[in-house]
């Protein structure tokens, strides 16, 4: 059995990075971390980002790359075990060549395990349901047949219900007007007058071939803690795989770690899943 342990973790704007080998230790030996909100990373000639990498070196995670955030220093990174993998590309969208539907993806060789592997750590927009489906609309050339391709992160919304499961949904009119809107649907798109969530972004996720590994798992435990939305949560950090890659999810491997440690440094909760890339199956090209 090749298995790969991947996880995602969003650091609340970066800050308390002396916890980083704590919070990641929750889910084991991790091979694969996707991390949101570097926040100011590159200040200083990248002084944070290679902070985080040495303490991260401690638990075996010993190399890192950041993707620079557009028109923000919120940034994205990933940090990954050496022994395990190997980068071959990646598209910064800082650089001239890359253009705007292409910044983000890494591609890594994998020890034991024959094609390129796609990653991404991604970062969705959380003040606009459009924009969230703008970003979704650009990476649904990684569902195609025979790509094996593991995207991560925050994306600030629920997934579609699923045949057996369905996602938790918060009450909205429990919140205040003013920090509502940018996670249901606008006016117009509405079913009548109901305040339901904006789901447009995943649901082209999940119509395109892509699988949340927690749809797999069954597990519907919400990502962010106790902190924001009124103590009611929502499964909105996800880690998705791509067709070839769906078979390959142990099910039972899947957690979202609930800790008092996490809720001091995060607004966010650890999602961790371990993947036995045996079980890839290439399909067959469209």
């Amino acid at each position: 059995m090749n298995r790969l342990s991947v996880a995602t973790l969003n650091l609340e704007d970066g800050r308390e990075i002396e916890m980083l080998p704590e919070l990641v230790s929750q889910a084991g030996d991790v091979d694969l971390l996707l991390f949101q909100e570097g926040k100011g990373y590159q200040a200083n000639g990248q002084r944070q980002r290679f902070r985080a990498e040495r303490l991260l070196n401690t638990i075996g995670l010993d190399r890192s790359l950041m993707t620079a955030g557009t028109g923000t220093a919120m940034h994205t990174l990933i940090f990954w075990r050496a022994g395990r993998l190997q980068p071959i590309a990646h598209w910064n969208p800082v650089w001239p060549d890359v253009f705007p539907d292409q910044g983000g993806p890494a591609e890594f060789e994998v020890e034991g395990f024959g094609p390129a592997l796609t990653v991404m750590s991604v970062h969705w927009a959380y003040w606009s349901g459009d924009v969230r489906l703008d970003q979704a609309q650009k990476l649904t050339r990684f569902a195609a047949p025979g790509i094996p391709a593991i995207i991560g992160g925050d994306l600030n919304s629920l997934w579609p219900d699923c045949p057996g499961h369905r996602e938790f949904e918060p009450a909205w009119d429990r919140l205040p007007p003013h920090k509502r809107h940018h996670k249901i649907l606008p006016p117009g798109a509405r079913p009548g007058s109901a305040l339901v969530s904006d789901r447009r972004a995943l649901t082209v996720f999940s119509e395109a071939g892509f699988t949340s590994v927690g749809c797999t798992a069954g597990d519907m435990t919400p990502t962010v803690n106790d902190k924001p939305g009124i103590g009611q949560g929502g499964r909105i950090d996800h880690i998705v795989v791509s067709p070839a890659l769906a078979g390959c999810v142990l099910q039972q491997i899947y957690a979202v770690h609930v800790s008092e440690a996490g809720n001091r440094a995060s607004d966010h909760r650890l999602v961790s899943v371990t993947l036995d890339l045996d079980r890839y199956t290439p399909g067959t090209p469209a």
